[in-house]
């Protein structure tokens, strides 16, 4: 079953949501963009995507993992979002192949300052991720997450569109020792970048920086990818992702998405 899973990211599968026509969805992953659903817009996704790892020096299996997220993102105002989504999760690592419920989260994000040619933003945001996928599985993270954290960012020549964000995460992570119960806190900076080709096409690269890291010869791990956003029409958007990382059981990643507005 694993194995076709695989495809759910070398296909780079599909994530499809439902919105607002006047609303954008957010094109990027790492970093907030003032893209929000309006007052009662809301946005239904199905989302998908993948990891692969392969150990080198053969102390561990090699891992793969997928994941399928339904969610929904509801306008309460102009600046306000609320978001919910809830994983269904797979791991495989030799002989342990399980699949599940993931951890269910709820999510907020406030534009809080936005200039009047919306050139130049400011997103404070927060999530509460709930332990109910089952971490003896590999399915979730085995404790309650909260994180909180601020994304910046500005337009330039009404193409280039730059953003930072960071954000602090408690119990983010289990310690390396899969083993053990001790939870790390983690700490993430992120920056992205997105050019619009035309009115239709975007390109974009996103980095993300992080204190957490399952390679004890590092102190940070580092994930980026590249992606490419294209409006089919005023009701249908296509996006893809592929990426690496590195301090991570993590060689390759990718996400997909497709969005349907109405």
């Amino acid at each position: 079953m694993m194995s076709l899973r695989k495809l759910v990211w070398v296909a780079v599968t599909l994530v499809v949501t439902a919105g607002v026509v006047s609303a954008d969805p957010m094109r990027t992953v790492f970093t907030k963009e003032n893209k929000f659903p309006g007052v009662w817009g809301t946005e239904v996704s199905i989302g998908s995507g993948g990891t692969y790892y392969d150990d080198d020096d053969n102390s561990f299996n090699d891992v793969d993992t997928f994941q399928i997220t339904p969610a929904v993102r509801f306008g309460v105002t102009e600046r306000l979002a609320l978001s919910a989504r809830v994983p269904y999760v797979g791991y495989s690592s030799g002989n342990i192949e399980d699949e599940g419920l993931g951890d269910i989260a709820l999510g907020l994000d406030f534009l809080f300052f936005e200039d009047i040619f919306e050139y130049a933003w400011i997103i404070p945001h927060a999530e509460v991720a709930f332990a109910t996928g089952d971490e003896d599985k590999f399915l979730g993270n085995g404790k309650t997450r909260t994180t909180a954290g601020v994304s910046v960012g500005t337009t330039v020549n009404d193409v280039v569109h730059f953003a930072a964000d960071v954000r602090f995460t408690s119990n983010g992570a289990r310690t390396v020792s899969l083993a053990s119960d001790e939870y790390d806190d983690v700490v993430a900076g992120a920056l992205s970048i997105v050019w619009d080709l035309d009115e239709r096409a975007s390109l974009l690269g996103e980095v993300q920086v992080s204190d957490f890291t399952t390679d004890p010869d590092k102190s940070a791990s580092f994930r980026g990818h590249l992606g490419l956003a294209y409006k089919v029409n005023k009701y249908i958007s296509l996006m893809g992702y592929g990426g690496s990382s590195s301090g991570l059981n993590e060689d390759f990643y990718g996400m997909g998405r497709a969005v349907l507005s109405f």
